[in-house]
């Protein structure tokens, strides 16, 4: 318990430092990649700005008798084994959630080379480099939208991207939330309203979710107030079989959560590329309500 501690003390040491070395962009800012491979950046608040609409074509659809996710927190790549890493844990995937992307030359290459656009919501400028949340897929998003809480003690953001895809077949689309929670704060208000911002969001939609990504609840409290909050989307929480999952002082921090989903199969991979371990799993619809052709 000690050595956690003092760990995640000389973290929160290293971000005050590391603060005063970044940007922020004055508004949430997406930077996409889509299949046809142009890069743009956009403004994206869900807040203030409606959700980017692209109507995909069918090809442009996930399979809702089975569809792969990757959730991972990739420490901004700073370990040198992880690109290994990286690559053979995304391979195949459909969804790939990381949280501390780092915008990097290597991260770009090795998501062309697995056939997956992106989109990122920045949290800030690292060097010259984004950082921030990233939802990549094999299919194109019909909507994203960007969420940001500012840290109260360093004042750098931690972002929240959602998005939403076709599920071939089927009337309702697929929410996918992919969040990195507030960090370095001893009460709770900031936590509370950032989760709050995100439940507002997630409440309006009546079918499939994933909620997923490093929640940082790392007290009780915390760990509380998700609860609370799943408790009222009607969501379930992945039922994990071994202990690999990332703990700080005692809490899991690392967490899926899902709706109108059932689980296929599932896997928390032990890795040392980061000082977070990557989740798969496989889902599959549930509710059929499939749009009719009249």
């Amino acid at each position: 318990m000690k050595k956690i501690l003092r760990n995640n003390l000389t973290g929160l040491a290293l971000a005050i430092v590391i603060s005063g070395c970044v940007s922020i962009p004055e508004q949430p800012q997406i930077i996409s990649q889509s299949s046809d491979g142009n890069i743009s950046t956009l403004p994206g608040s869900c807040n203030t700005s409606p959700a980017h609409q692209v109507n995909q074509p069918i090809e442009h659809a996930l399979n809702p008798a089975g569809f792969s996710l990757l959730n991972w927190n990739v420490y901004k790549g700073n370990r040198k084994t992880w690109s290994d890493d990286f690559i053979k844990i995304s391979s195949q995937k459909d969804i790939v959630l990381l949280q501390e992307a780092l915008l990097s030359v290597e991260l770009k290459s090795i998501l062309n080379a697995q056939g997956l656009n992106w989109h990122l919501n920045t949290a800030f400028y690292y060097g010259d480099q984004e950082t921030g949340v990233m939802t990549a897929a094999k299919v194109d998003s019909n909507t994203h939208c960007a969420l940001r809480a500012i840290e109260p003690i360093i004042r750098t953001p931690k972002t929240t991207l959602i998005s939403r895809y076709t599920l071939a077949g089927m009337s309702e689309q697929l929410l996918v939330a992919n969040i990195h929670g507030i960090n370095f704060t001893l009460g709770l208000d900031a936590y509370r309203d950032q989760l709050n911002a995100l439940e507002d969001i997630l409440a309006q939609h009546g079918g499939p979710i994933v909620l997923a990504g490093d929640f940082n609840n790392w007290t009780d409290a915390r760990t509380r107030l998700i609860a609370e909050m799943v408790g009222r989307l009607s969501l379930q929480q992945l039922p994990y079989e071994n202990h690999n999952r990332t703990m700080v002082l005692g809490s899991t921090i690392d967490h899926i959560f899902y709706r109108d989903l059932s689980v296929v199969s599932h896997e928390t991979h032990q890795v040392t590329s980061s000082d977070h371990n990557p989740i798969t799993v496989i889902f599959k619809a549930i509710d059929t309500r499939i749009a009719r052709k009249s």
